[in-house]
């Protein structure tokens, strides 16, 4: 394998947990050539990455030409996503071998995986038809320049002195049907600012003016930080309570612990494998999300049988060995 692509311009979650494919190819076949086709925030996230070899910003309306110009007659195309401009542009590219979930242009197609098999096997399991193997499925930590890694240090200083601890929370991710309630994570902040420990809000762009209304006073980094920078800040903190987000993949590629509240997604899917706590419930109608025809739930009650008690006796275990109690 002299020259290999990668196609893939997903959500942030999405693209982070394919990141051990990239570790993969560099290890099977280390003088491969790999290319990543991903959008801009793809881009944010990977740039820098040591196993890309050439990384491509690429959203609809843009120039096809600077794509063909790095992926023409690579080997193989692996179009992890199902976009239907992904494989068209394999294509036209003449790559011989283009493996992919879609239906079109698509030569070597993969079957559905089990829903509830984890999610960073999937695509490892999709390059084993090119000979790579490994059992290596943590994810890629996003890398931070050293101007990056400044900035986050001074934030950090900012908001909290030396011996305060510093638990972030992201409240938010793509679909409120995974949200824990707001009330719910106020108190779990109150309780904590009692014990002097330091709380900020962590998030996207989008998330700001939300985070802003629903969480007043509380230090917001969100739209604040890049993903890099927003990695880093994770890798600082002792602890990050949040949902099923692209947050928590974030820190799953370092070595702050997290405790993940999931709802209507399926943790044995999603939830990362180490240093995580996930607390959920499994009622009759779990896991729904992604279910066809599935965008809303009155009851909620995977997430609402989910005490602030129950939270925070996983904060307390989390903190506890170490005096934060």
């Amino acid at each position: 394998m002299k020259k290999l692509c990668i196609m893939h311009r997903a959500s942030i979650g999405d693209m982070l947990l394919a990141t051990p494919v990239h570790r993969a190819v560099k290890e099977t076949f280390p003088q491969c050539k790999l290319t990543v086709v991903t959008s801009p925030t793809g881009f944010e996230l990977m740039n820098g990455s040591p196993y890309i070899d050439k990384l491509i910003s690429y959203k609809k309306g843009d120039s096809v030409f600077k794509v063909f110009k790095n992926i023409w007659r690579a080997d193989a195309a692996v179009i992890f996503d199902y976009s239907y401009r992904n494989a068209l542009m394999a294509f036209l590219a003449a790559i011989p071998k283009r493996i992919g979930r879609g239906k079109n242009f698509i030569n070597f197609k993969i079957a559905p995986y089990p829903t509830e098999m984890f999610e960073p096997l999937k695509y490892l399991d999709m390059v084993k038809i090119l000979g790579i193997h490994t059992e290596n499925f943590s994810l890629v930590r996003p890398v931070a320049t050293a101007a990056e890694k400044l900035r986050v240090k001074k934030l950090c200083a900012e908001i909290k002195n030396v011996g305060q601890k510093l638990i972030l929370i992201a409240p938010y991710s793509l679909s409120p049907l995974k949200d824990w309630r707001v009330e719910n994570y106020h108190e779990i902040i109150s309780r904590l600012q009692k014990y002097g420990h330091v709380v900020a809000i962590i998030g996207g762009k989008n998330e700001r003016e939300r985070i802003e209304k629903n969480f007043p006073n509380i230090r917001n980094f969100a739209g604040e930080t890049n993903l890099r920078e927003s990695t880093e800040l994770i890798s600082q903190a002792d602890l990050q309570i949040c949902g099923c987000s692209s947050t928590l993949h974030l820190c799953s590629t370092t070595n702050t612990p997290s405790i993940a509240i999931y709802g209507p997604s399926s943790p044995a899917q999603w939830a990362p494998r180490k240093n995580c706590t996930v607390i959920s419930r499994n009622v009759n109608c779990s896991p729904c999300y992604n279910v066809e025809g599935k965008s809303s739930c009155e009851e909620r009650s995977c997430l609402n049988s989910i005490s602030v008690e129950e939270v925070w006796s996983a904060v307390k275990k989390s903190l506890g060995g170490s005096n934060g109690f």
